[in-house]
């Protein structure tokens, strides 16, 4: 089949070639859809030279991401350069897009320590449906995105064998960008976790998938399968509602409120944490991106400006702090040297996995709710 691997485009023996040297140099190539796409394009518009123009490659994406967001068309045009690349060095000559320029409209809901409390009180005091397997998984769920700042498809695919209950850290797979990473937890979300894998994982084989469906679906059997993403939004909007948190009307296709927004909240809280404690945001922000899987710290710091938004404790004390301390200054720049610095740096070479263990003991993530 296709999506197996035998291409038939005039470009079938490079495609195959440059997913062989990825697959040889450890890449797991989850986007090889992405060339597969492509090839069925060629065969489909009759390209019988190797010579890719803007045009081809514009009607492809744009027949191919039609119904794609921002990210998704961006995911697309990463993978396929890659491999635009990888034939200029035959001399094939094949157009190179640009990224497509994100929409920056979009601000990411930040939960408030109240509306976190009321969710958590909900999720344990409310039965949400008649399976109970399902709502003791959907707490945990909640609890791990919050105590951890995963993201959804991250904690919806760990196994039993990435769960060390002992170290407190769990493993985190093929993660976004393929990264693999290690997330210590917090010794809340630790306990709470341990109880869990007594309760629902232990009897298990280690592949077992740590949120493991045990109905079968109207449409499909699920048993033994992962729960997916729809499953845990549904629940989570039941949730909302018996929390007292409405979701607003949107423009169609905008995000709303939605479990990704807890990873906002994470990072947002384990800010605020260093805040409060007089610790300046730039020395733990490479923790932090680490952390969560950030590929760099550019995808981090803009999380820096939500803290004093979302804290009014932290705009007090700050106003107290320096009310007539500083004299006017007129027109005069700021010295942005330190915050350049830090932002070119790679979090894999910021600080080492042990000592990210470390620094996870010294309180500065959220604690979750036992």
């Amino acid at each position: 089949m296709r999506g197996e691997g035998i291409y038939t485009s005039i470009l079938k023996d490079e495609i195959s070639g440059f997913l062989k040297i990825r697959e040889n140099q450890g890449f797991k190539d989850k986007n090889r859809f992405i060339l597969t796409s492509l090839d069925k394009y060629l065969v489909s518009q009759k390209i019988t030279e190797k010579f890719l123009t803007a045009k081809i490659i514009d009607n492809w994406l744009a027949s191919a991401c039609s119904r794609q967001s921002t990210g998704s068309m961006n995911n697309y045009i990463g993978y396929y350069n890659s491999f635009a690349k990888y034939l200029h060095t035959f001399g094939i000559n094949v157009f190179i897009p640009e990224y497509v320029r994100a929409h920056k409209s979009y601000v990411p809901y930040i939960f408030s320590e109240k509306e976190i409390a009321n969710i958590f009180t909900v999720v344990d005091n409310i039965k949400l449906n008649k399976y109970v397997t399902s709502q003791v998984q959907f707490s945990m769920l909640l609890r791990m995105l919050y105590g951890c700042g995963l993201r959804l498809g991250e904690a919806l695919n760990l196994k039993k064998s990435d769960v060390d209950i002992g170290n407190s850290v769990l493993f985190i797979r093929s993660a976004k960008g393929n990264r693999d990473r290690f997330v210590p937890l917090e010794p809340t979300l630790t306990n709470t976790l341990s109880q869990y894998y007594n309760y629902l994982l232990r009897d298990k084989p280690n592949d077992a998938w740590v949120f493991e469906s045990d109905v079968a679906d109207k449409t499909r059997n699920c048993i033994g399968k992962p729960r997916t993403v729809d499953w845990a939004q549904d629940s989570f909007r039941r949730v909302l509602g018996k929390a007292g948190i409405d979701l607003p009307e949107l423009p169609r296709k905008q995000r709303n409120i939605c479990l990704h927004c807890i990873r906002h909240t994470f990072i947002v809280r384990s800010f605020r944490k260093q805040d409060l404690a007089g610790i300046d945001n730039y020395d733990p922000a490479a923790s932090i991106s680490v952390y969560v899987g950030h590929s760099n710290l550019i995808g981090t710091q803009r999380y820096m400006h939500m803290t004093a938004e979302n804290s009014i404790d932290i705009i007090n004390a700050t106003s107290e702090y320096s009310k007539g301390m500083f004299p006017e200054v007129r027109d005069e720049p700021s010295n942005m040297t330190k915050q350049q610095d830090i932002l070119c740096l790679k979090p894999q070479t910021v600080i080492a996995q042990e000592d990210l263990k470390n620094e996870c003991s010294k309180g500065m993530f959220p604690e979750v709710p036992h």
